[in-house]
């Protein structure tokens, strides 16, 4: 049904475009665009009637990147000393710690916590892991 519909068209109407620009449009069409723009002198005297603009003095200016460092030395002091606090006792090797890292196997308790956050994280279940371990 459709196929008719467009033939009937191209039969009536063919393939020639039915829009028509008039003559002397686009000569035309620059002068009317700047008839009907506003007046530049009310833009103007809309600008003077705003409050001016507080001007930065020539010092803030030039220490402007000094402060930006500072800022920036200051960020990574605060994220170094938290890194540093939220450290576990088992990782930080201190005085008090360095001697249980130390002593045989036997004397401290062996902390295997890691092993199962890794073997859920990679999804194995214990006969892959008999498996893997047969392997080897």
């Amino acid at each position: 049904m459709e196929h008719n519909d467009e033939l009937y068209l191209k039969q009536t109407v063919g393939n020639r475009n039915p829009f028509q620009v008039p003559e002397g449009y686009f000569e035309q069409l620059t002068e009317q665009v700047m008839q009907q723009l506003p007046e530049r002198q009310s833009s103007v005297v809309q600008l003077a009637e705003q409050p001016e603009q507080v001007t930065t003095p020539a010092r803030t200016q030039r220490l402007r990147p000094w402060f930006y460092a500072a800022a920036c030395v200051a960020l990574a002091l605060v994220m170094g000393v938290s890194y540093y606090f939220t450290q576990s006792p088992s990782t930080t090797m201190d005085g008090g710690h360095m001697a249980a890292a130390s002593a045989p196997a036997a004397v401290a308790p062996l902390d295997n916590s890691y092993i199962d956050e890794a073997a859920d994280y990679c999804m194995l279940d214990n006969t892959e892991i008999y498996a893997y371990l047969s392997e080897n």
